[in-house]
């Protein structure tokens, strides 16, 4: 928490501004259709990441965190599984190229497919980076990695331009790749100082069941995340137009702004409760908890809020008025992002303890029964009925997940958080009679008025007392510090 929240949260931030600009030029440089298959390869990936890289990168952190196992052991023992995940999705990628032109109705998929499956072991070992950075409680430095590759992506568009200019899904994918294994490079170099900063652990053997148990259970949980997120895109692409898999993407483009926004949150949560549960520090892990969840609510979902009111406006200034036809999707997609986003949050805290029963039965569950509803409603009412589902399921996934951590760890929504909650519904019904009287047509112009507003907001709810400037200016600027108690950004540069 504290600084390393700041820290992540920016990285976070540079990561959708990044992805915001190269969809921006994308969705006037290419068609429609080609966009959607932008889209689409982009979506598969997203899938396949989560399943490649959060495994890896959360039982790393949870496992060195505890400090209960020798950390070379860890490190060693999770790259292999990581190594052979990474190898199955390559070789689906490369070799089943051509069945997934097949089952999305193109067949011009088929290359594209064969040049995003150097994609995976890329990101895969980008992630063990971060995982090593957040166990050892160096927030900074995966942030700094996290800020660092989106930075370096956008050299995608010079390179489209230049090198690509027919090709623009193949520019994406070579720009894509090169940011990555650049980013790696840092990575190992950054991580050669802190090599002598892992645990010794204190005598636990650390098994390969152990390590292939934590790299899949998290994996199923964020593959669940993935689908829920993600699949309605490849539905829209198998049974609808392909001008409407290309307005779909532009509408989860914006969608998902606030699910990478709460990555930060579950990037810290995980470490910081594992060591204090490990600790035998219940109270402070569910105070840290609450802290999380506060700032969440008071400041992020007012951000889904927002797009979810204003999605008419959002999509017409960033792409053009064509777009509009999916601004009832996007508004259901924000809140979609924004529920998955803390599940997410409310599962990490669960999976801190080492129990991950109910995350893997929760994703177990809701696999085949997201992809059938999905299925069903964009059949019966295209991607207006796809998105809505998608918001019915996160909503509930989420509801579910919160009943569970109340029951097992604690109640990590107090009064100012279910205050900040009124606030934000408040908030929608203002932005949404402001979207029917305001015409703003310049997208910079868009953007002002929104921070402008959320500045507002913001100031609005330290009176109503939610938010206290005080504290959350401490919990934002205090040092880190390992599990030890030495500050992690001293001496070694953090």
């Amino acid at each position: 928490m504290r600084r390393g929240l700041l820290l992540n949260l920016i990285g976070n931030v540079a990561f959708f501004i990044a992805g915001y600009a190269i969809h921006w030029f994308l969705g006037g440089f290419a068609s429609p259709a080609d966009y959607g298959v932008v889209g689409t390869v982009i979506t598969v990936l997203d899938f396949e990441y989560l399943f490649v890289s959060n495994g890896a990168r959360q039982s790393l952190s949870r496992n060195i965190a505890s400090r209960r196992y020798d950390g070379r052991r860890v490190i060693v023992r999770t790259i292999a599984v990581q190594a052979a995940i990474v190898a199955a999705f390559f070789l689906a990628d490369f070799a089943g190229a051509p069945l997934f032109g097949l089952a999305l109705g193109d067949g011009t998929l088929e290359r594209y497919f064969r040049y995003a499956a150097f994609l995976v072991p890329a990101n895969g070992m980008y992630v063990v980076l971060l995982g090593i950075n957040d166990g050892l409680q160096r927030f900074g430095r995966s942030a700094f990695l996290s800020t660092f590759y989106p930075m370096v992506k956008l050299g995608t568009i010079p390179l489209i331009i230049l090198v690509f200019p027919r090709e623009p899904v193949i520019g994406v994918e070579v720009g894509y790749c090169a940011a990555m294994v650049l980013t790696i490079l840092v990575g190992l170099v950054m991580l050669v100082p802190v090599w002598r900063s892992l645990p010794a652990g204190n005598g636990d053997a650390f098994p390969w069941r152990a390590a292939a148990h934590g790299v899949l259970s998290f994996s199923l949980f964020f593959i669940m995340a993935s689908l829920v997120l993600s699949a309605d895109t490849l539905v829209v692409k198998a049974e609808l137009p392909d001008r409407m898999a290309g307005y779909y993407t532009g509408a989860m483009n914006f969608g998902k702004t606030t699910y990478y926004l709460l990555q930060a949150f579950a990037v810290i949560i995980l470490p910081v409760v594992s060591h204090l549960i490990a600790a035998s520090r219940r109270d402070e892990a569910v105070a840290s908890a609450r802290g999380l969840f506060l700032l969440a609510f008071a400041l992020v979902a007012p951000m889904a809020v927002t797009i979810s009111a204003t999605a008419p406006d959002l999509l017409a200034a960033f792409y053009s008025d064509r777009y509009v036809v999916a601004a009832p999707a996007l508004s259901c997609l924000a809140f979609s992002s924004f529920f998955m986003g803390i599940t997410v949050i409310l599962n990490m805290t669960l999976n801190a303890e080492r129990d991950t029963r109910f995350s893997d039965l929760l994703s177990l569950v809701c696999l085949p029964v997201v992809l059938a509803v999905f299925v069903l409603a964009a059949k019966a009412g295209g991607i207006t009925a796809l998105a809505a589902a998608s918001m019915a399921c996160t909503a509930l996934i989420m509801v579910v997940s919160y009943a569970e951590t109340r029951r097992r760890f604690g109640d990590v929504m107090g009064r100012k958080a279910w205050r900040a909650v009124a606030c934000d519904a408040a908030l929608w019904v203002v932005m949404s009679l402001l979207s029917r009287v305001l015409d703003v047509g310049s997208f910079l112009t868009l953007m002002l008025l929104y921070a402008a507003l959320y500045a507002a907001f913001v100031a609005l709810l330290i009176p109503l007392g939610v938010l206290e400037p005080a504290r959350i200016r401490a919990m934002l600027t205090q040092r880190d510090r390992t599990p030890d108690g030495a500050a992690a950004n001293g001496k070694d540069g953090n």
